[in-house]
């Protein structure tokens, strides 16, 4: 089925693309118990960015099967001009009268959230691939190539958003985490602090680290979804993120800084090792008394706020840099990406175990 859009161009640099192969190589290796699925392989992979980018903008595209339901969008796979991508749409009211028969039910599992704040999030996402994503190089994170308006007769229905099909897992696999190894789950997590890391590099907060949101791609960790990304500094007027992943600026509405990930990713790793998130129901996020709580925890509470990782109890040393994340007062908080960092490599040198991730930093 082909798509009736239309190019979004908004603040689009002059620059021309350039063209350069990028070529991916994974250096480790992990297989599945006998008879299961390979998750980390060494496959060389090559991708031309800039070529997908230039046909994204304006060559016509088909949607084929569906991968994925999330809050607010629904992602399928397409192939533009013989390459497969990932398309995340967004729907409107219209799309349920007269949108294509692939996503015209689509609304129907997703009004909870408005066709205005799905498109202001589409839209951001997009945005912010354009401060990250580079043509020339690979990165840490997904490749976004464009942001198509979809029409028909005439009429916005919805907008997709084309991206980097990537053939993995998202770290809340079940299947997954069990194929594993803890060893291998390290080095997954010192490259997810990379991927953090080079986000803040460019001066923005993802402010919604979840396991759901880093993806196992042949080999390596890519850092997805960046529809409520702000920049640092950023002071937010509601409650913007993930129940059970939230750091307690994020409820109370306070300042946001790069430390704001650092919790919410001290906790998705506690998760990813086999703890609980924390308890953060939706109707006690909009409850006065939850937010008052929030801000005596970011300004009085020095315990970590996860405390059992059930699968680092032959690492503790680890486990107090996990913990030493969550601490709700950011003061005393691991307070940037990068001291988090180095705080694995200075544990990892100690302990005399090589992380493949970080064998060549």
């Amino acid at each position: 089925m082909k798509t009736d859009t239309e190019r979004i161009d908004a603040s689009m640099t002059s620059q021309s693309l350039t063209a350069r192969n990028v070529e991916l190589e994974d250096k480790t290796k992990v297989m599945a118990p006998k008879g299961g699925r390979q998750y980390i392989s060494t496959r060389k992979k090559t991708i031309d960015h800039a070529a997908i980018k230039r046909n994204a903008q304006e060559k016509p595209y088909t949607i084929e099967s569906e991968l994925a339901k999330g809050a607010e969008s629904v992602l399928y796979i397409g192939d533009l001009q013989g390459q497969q991508v990932c398309i995340k749409c967004v729907r409107g009211f219209l799309n349920k009268i007269i949108g294509d028969s692939a996503t015209r039910r689509q609304e129907e599992r997703l009004e909870k959230v408005s066709y205005r704040t799905k498109v202001r999030h589409i839209m951001n996402e997009y945005e912010v691939s354009k401060l990250v994503c580079t043509d020339t190089e690979d990165t840490p994170l997904v490749h976004i190539y464009a942001l198509r308006k979809v029409k028909k007769f005439g009429l916005e229905v919805g907008y997709d958003l084309i991206m980097e099909y990537l053939t993995g897992h998202d770290l809340a696999d079940k299947a997954l985490t069990k194929s594993l190894s803890v060893e291998d789950k390290i080095d997954v997590f010192a490259q997810a602090v990379k991927a953090i890391c080079y986000f803040h590099s460019k001066r923005l907060i993802h402010l919604d680290i979840k396991p759901s949101n880093f993806i196992l791609n042949n080999g390596r960790v890519k850092l997805i979804d960046f529809g409520v990304s702000v920049g640092d500094g950023f002071k937010p007027m509601a409650i913007t993120g993930t129940g059970g992943y939230l750091s307690p600026e994020q409820i109370c509405k306070a300042p946001l800084n790069g430390a704001t990930d650092v919790f919410a990713l001290g906790v998705a790793f506690a998760v990813f090792f086999g703890a609980k998130p924390l308890n953060q129901p939706q109707s006690s996020l909009v409850q006065k008394q939850f937010r008052t709580d929030a801000k005596y925890h970011l300004e009085k509470d020095n315990r970590p706020s996860i405390l059992d990782i059930p699968e680092l109890d032959d690492y503790p040393e680890l486990q107090e840099i996990i913990r030493d994340c969550t601490i709700p007062r950011r003061d005393l908080r691991i307070n940037s990406s990068q001291g988090l960092l180095l705080r694995i490599k200075d544990w990892a040198k100690t302990n005399n175990i090589t992380l493949p991730s970080l064998a060549n930093n």
